[in-house]
């Protein structure tokens, strides 16, 4: 299997996903590093979502919440999509990539689902452990991979095989010039 290849899907996965999820793709890059990467760019995350990350002033009856919920919910999505889309090209879900994807947002799926109410989902929210001999925290998402996959990855199936054409055509392009701005990603969208 070509690696360039298979990180061309899942980066242009974020891509295509994010955009349906309301997030504008600003660029998609492959192989900036040794390593077999991508990165999908995207806005800065708002305010009030930056607030719930760092300050988590918000509760499940404040108004805010539910605009925070939502955001959380597509980025997630949006994250899932580079894995739907890689193992539609190699037929295995690559679930270390998709963790730290998953890890981009931890601590805010944290203060949005682990609040006490009705969104409260466990599943959601990162384990922390002591390791002793280490003297560290450490952070287990494997939890949060799961709850995802179950709660939304047939979902983003079907929204990327809706959008398989689109899909092709920036991973194409991708493989082929390492990197892609966000116009050129949503220039290869076809007319509905």
């Amino acid at each position: 299997m070509d690696e360039d290849r298979a990180s061309a899907a899942h980066v242009a996965g974020h891509a295509v996903t994010g955009e349906l999820m309301g997030f504008e793709c600003q660029g998609l890059t492959i192989r900036w590093t040794s390593q077999e990467l991508g990165v999908c760019r995207w806005p800065q995350m708002p305010g009030n979502v930056f607030e719930q990350l760092q300050f988590q002033p918000y509760g499940p009856n404040d108004p805010q919440f539910t605009e925070i919920k939502d955001w959380v919910i597509r980025r997630t999505k949006s994250y899932l999509g580079g894995s739907v889309a890689e193992a539609q090209v190699t037929g295995l879900t690559n679930i270390p990539w998709l963790t730290t994807d998953l890890n981009m947002i931890s601590v805010i799926t944290r203060n949005v689902f682990g609040q006490p109410g009705p969104h409260f989902d466990e599943l959601l929210t990162s384990e922390i452990f002591y390791d002793i001999d280490l003297g560290l925290e450490i952070e287990d998402l494997s939890r949060v991979v799961h709850r995802a996959r179950e709660l939304w990855e047939d979902e983003i199936q079907q929204l990327l095989t809706k959008q398989q054409e689109w899909l092709d055509l920036i991973t194409n392009l991708l493989h082929q010039k390492k990197s892609l701005s966000g116009d050129e990603v949503r220039s290869l969208r076809p007319a509905t």
